[in-house]
């Protein structure tokens, strides 16, 4: 789920006094942070909320409950929903990197039956929404195999001439994940587990691989569709998960984003090369030219003096912000699973404070 109209209407870009060079332990008031994230949980916030710089955590803290009598914690399973986006396109260009694939490949390298409309289709078209396929073809607990799936992908018409504009679609998303297990010759999961999740150090991020019960889901006080929490859906899925597989669904916890932050910083992962072009603002997202999209991410050149790189998420079950200041290495990580005070109400809150300026209190 995209929330982009929210933060839209949120975002006030503004001259920041911190002077270049300056990093997150430098400009880091805790005092702040307590006071606006207390006022948050008074007012009904409950959720995690961590924050990093180059080297570490910063600020990790949890607000009210995610079960009944569990407190949220680091810990704590968040899904990340579309927040997943990024780890696809981290995937393709690491494929890229490995000699499997190229950004500028087409549909029919590998679907050779796809239709006409569709066969010239491109990765970077699909990476950035311009190939014009729908945002979605079924709900996500729909259990549904991989060949299902691309067959009703490449059935489904398209909502505009690939290339022509930009338009947010999951479908194409769920596309690069089936071309990400044709090109490496690995599941999904298991390719991002040994490629990018490993690496980084993240054991407790993924669909199936990690062992959910020893941590607490968010559990809802009331179903959506006949499901409490997001390990629902897998469970009801059973793997056939392609509705959401690359676009979305990717178990996580607060402590692992901020270390795929970290990792994101240095080579570990992808090359210079590779980092600059996940994080280039590649195609415009809104009219007035303040947000763009990269491979995965949305990108603001200009916010408060520094380059933001962020991406939102939000499912059934759990509401998601994750917002990047690659220059000075500081990264804040929300998840909620209530929906009393939205997180990018959070989010901007401390990005404000990071940028020097005294955050407005959330309301409802």
């Amino acid at each position: 789920m995209r929330l982009l109209t929210y933060f839209l209407a949120l975002l006030v870009v503004t001259s920041s006094s911190s002077a270049d060079g300056t990093t997150a332990k430098d400009w880091l008031d805790r005092q702040a942070l307590d006071s606006f994230l207390e006022d948050a949980a008074a007012k009904g916030f409950a959720g995690v909320v961590g924050i990093s710089g180059a080297d570490g955590t910063l600020y990790m803290r949890g607000f009210g409950d995610a079960a009944e009598s569990t407190p949220y914690d680091e810990s704590t399973i968040a899904d990340i929903a579309s927040i997943t986006k990024q780890f696809t396109g981290a995937a393709i260009l690491r494929l890229q990197e490995q000699g499997k694939l190229d950004l500028h490949d087409r549909l029919d390298r590998f679907f050779p039956d796809a239709p006409d409309d569709k066969a010239a289709i491109t990765l970077h078209q699909l990476l950035t929404h311009t190939a014009g396929f729908p945002n979605v073809i079924g709900r996500d607990d729909e259990a549904i195999s991989r060949a299902a799936y691309i067959d009703r992908a490449l059935a489904a018409p398209l909502v505009f001439v690939p290339g022509a504009q930009y338009e947010y679609s999951n479908v194409g998303f769920s596309i690069l994940a089936a071309i990400t297990e044709i090109a490496s010759g690995q599941d999904y999961e298991t390719y991002l587990f040994d490629n990018l999740w490993k690496p980084a150090g993240m054991f407790t991020t993924g669909y199936y691989r990690p062992d959910w019960d020893e941590h607490t889901l968010p559990r809802l006080k009331e179903p959506a569709h006949g499901m409490f929490t997001a390990k629902d859906v897998l469970d009801r899925t059973h793997g056939n998960t392609w509705h959401l597989y690359g676009n979305g669904g990717v178990l996580s916890t607060a402590g692992d984003m901020l270390r795929w932050h970290r990792a994101l910083l240095g080579n570990k992962i992808l090359s210079a090369a590779s980092r600059e072009l996940l994080f280039t603002p590649h195609v415009p997202e809104d009219k007035d030219g303040v947000y763009h999209y990269g491979y995965g991410w949305s990108v603001v050149p200009n916010y408060g003096g520094k380059k933001l790189v962020w991406h939102n998420g939000g499912s059934y079950f759990s509401r998601a912000e994750f917002w990047r200041f690659p220059s000075d290495g500081t990264a804040f990580f929300v998840a909620s699973h209530d929906r009393t005070i939205e997180p990018y109400k959070i989010a901007d809150g401390l990005a404000q404070i990071l940028l020097g300026h005294t955050p407005k209190p959330v309301t409802r």
